[in-house]
């Protein structure tokens, strides 16, 4: 039997997210309420109504001091969601507007970006190369990375290695960046370089499950490295180092066997591949493992042992043959379908927090490590995007009979009260305010001009006033006598009394009187203008509902009209992830096929080398 590998394992060279790579750009404070609460959604991971509310707040001037953040941040989740014309525009006219070097380096970072998804990695390639130096480490590590990836793209790993040298990066990146090094190196043919760093990456140690498992994958790629480079002992020694309860056991027992084989020692070798055997697995070093056995008991002599496992080896690839049909039958059928739409989460944006439930689905293992894919986990992401939107465009098409009851119910209520108010209306109350008003001031100012303190008396003071000039005139007509005299006498007294009094409260009255006339004057403008805003309001209320009627037609319009090509957009999604999925098990099938075919050849030659032994039988 020809001796089989896997290939190296390769860390994906991932860039930030636009939403994460935003995060460092925060502003210290916010000064716009609006952007506020942008950022409050954006943080929430509701990235659909941050995105939503950014627009209308841009669209409406409501941000002043974080015009630029709000661009930035506009163009990072239109990016995100795919939106890679809209993205590169604003990120173009931003380089247009500001001068400020911390955003250009940003932007063609963002620029970058678009140009590498779209596959254009020259161009990504330039843009990468207007990003000066800076002290943004954050920003530096996804430089980095990204322009890794460009180089690998173009075939340069020698320069994609090169470019992951010496990086400030914060803490949590250097990691990442290390076995990114190491494997460019590889892959460029620098074999001792990329080992060192691998080395020594695998040797560190790791704080939490995630390290754990970098630290694993580069154990492992270096092992595989090593065996296909004619090193088994010391790929043996790379791939002891890796985890028995992490991830990538079953690869690592595979190729420790394999490095054992390499060295001669098919006792040895039968170890980890016993042990692979037996695990009840459907990856392909579980599956190899079955045909690694036999091989190692024919090549100790043992050909009996071999034609025994040469035989369970093939009821097995029978057995997962069937389930991985079954697999691709459910995936044909819309199961895959019914799974995805399990997935649906009723936030927008962001990654899967969990992976959908596989439950009723036939073979759903195989179906787990299909989901487990960045491909299909990009496609998945936009698939579920498409339903958020689908969703919340239905419940506004629920919401629209309720505007326009709304509006009706603001109709009817405009109908009842708008005869009362015209009726207030005509009867001119601010005017006659203002007469009443000016009548008072007249009086005033004449009591100041004419320095009569009888002009500003009270109620009660004119009235008695009045009594006593009543008193004297009956008096002055009745006939002179010594009583009478005493009587017009006391009169007299108490008038004086009466404008003594009058007289000595007359500079405060007049103040007083002068400070209300000059209050009062505003507050009478303000009844005019109030007056005014009221005709204009009842003018405006009838063609302000007719609009509003408008709209919301129009908006229904859109609606309905939007929703069939978000259908069908999902449905275009769906059928893309059913491809996907079913390409893949498709391969997963060709490689069982495959093992089968050995496994039968090995078993036939298996059973003529027994033939032809004295005394062996098959």
């Amino acid at each position: 039997m020809t001796r089989r590998t896997l290939p190296l394992y390769l860390l994906g060279l991932a860039c930030l997210t636009a939403g994460s790579a935003i995060a460092a750009d925060k502003p210290r404070q916010v000064l716009d309420l609006d952007y506020g609460e942008v950022l409050f959604q954006f943080y929430q991971e509701d990235y659909f109504a941050a995105i939503t509310h950014l627009m209308v707040a841009d669209e409406r001037g409501r941000l002043p001091h974080h015009r630029k953040d709000a661009d930035m941040l506009l163009g990072g989740l239109q990016l995100s969601y795919g939106m890679l014309d809209q993205a590169q525009a604003r990120f173009e006219r931003l380089l247009d507007k500001s001068a400020d070097p911390a955003l250009h380096d940003r932007v063609w970072y963002y620029l970058s970006k678009i140009n590498y998804q779209r596959g254009h990695y020259r161009k990504a390639h330039r843009a990468l190369e207007q990003i000066g130096d800076n002290s943004d480490k954050a920003l530096n590590a996804q430089r980095a990375l990204l322009a890794a990836n460009i180089n690998m793209a173009l075939g340069d790993n020698a320069k994609a290695a090169q470019s992951l040298r010496d990086v400030r990066a914060p803490g949590g990146w250097k990691e990442y960046l290390e076995i990114n090094r190491g494997i460019a190196l590889m892959r460029a043919g620098d074999i001792t370089a990329g080992r060192e760093v691998l080395d020594k990456l695998g040797k560190q140690p790791a704080a939490g499950e995630e390290l754990r498992a970098l630290r694993d994958r580069a154990n492992l790629g270096l092992g595989y490295q090593l065996l296909r480079s004619g090193d088994p002992a010391a790929a043996r020694d790379y791939l002891n180092r890796v985890r028995l309860q992490g991830p990538f056991v079953q690869a690592a027992l595979l190729g420790a066997g394999w490095a054992d084989a390499e060295q001669g020692d098919f006792q040895s070798a039968l170890t980890p591949w016993m042990a692979l055997s037996k695990i009840s697995g459907h990856q392909p070093a579980a599956q190899e493992a079955r045909l690694a056995v036999p091989y190692a008991l024919a090549q100790l002599g043992d050909g009996k042992q071999a034609a025994a496992y040469y035989e369970l080896a093939l009821d097995y690839y029978d057995s997962e043959q069937q389930r991985i049909d079954a697999a691709i039958d459910s995936a044909r059928s819309g199961n895959l379908i019914a799974l995805l739409a399990q997935a649906d989460t009723g936030t927008s944006g962001g990654w899967l927090h969990a992976n959908p439930t596989l439950e009723g689905i036939p073979s759903g293992r195989y179906l787990v490590d299909v989901l487990a894919g960045n491909g299909f986990q990009e496609s998945l992401k936009d698939y579920r995007d498409l339903g958020y939107l689908a969703g919340a465009l239905n419940r506004w098409l629920d919401k629209i009979a309720i505007y326009h009851d709304m509006v009706d119910m603001r109709r009817l209520a405009y109908e009842r009260r708008a005869p009362k108010v015209r009726e207030r209306l005509a009867r001119r109350e601010a005017t006659q305010l203002k007469q009443r008003w000016q009548q008072f001031k007249a009086r005033v100012d004449a009591a100041r001009q004419q320095d009569d303190p009888l002009q500003l008396a009270t109620t009660q003071e004119i009235q008695q006033w009045a009594r006593l000039q009543d008193l004297q005139t009956r008096l002055a007509a009745l006939p002179r006598t010594p009583r009478h005299a005493r009587m017009r006498e006391k009169t007299e007294w108490l008038r004086g009394i009466l404008y003594w009094q009058i007289q000595a409260d007359y500079p405060v009255r007049w103040w007083e009187n002068s400070k209300q006339v000059r209050g009062i004057e505003p507050l009478l403008r303000e009844a005019a203008t109030k007056q005014a805003a009221i005709r204009q309001a009842l003018q405006r209320a009838k063609a302000g509902f007719d609009g509003y009627d408008a709209r919301i037609k129009a908006l229904h319009g859109r609606i309905v009209a939007l929703l069939p090509r978000i259908e069908a957009a999902r449905g275009a999604s769906g059928r893309h992830l059913q491809q996907l999925a079913l390409g893949e098990l498709e391969t997963r099938r060709q490689r069982l096929v495959s093992y089968r075919s050995q496994a039968r050849y090995a078993l036939a030659r298996s059973y003529d080398q027994l033939a032809s032994t004295p005394g062996e039988r098959p």
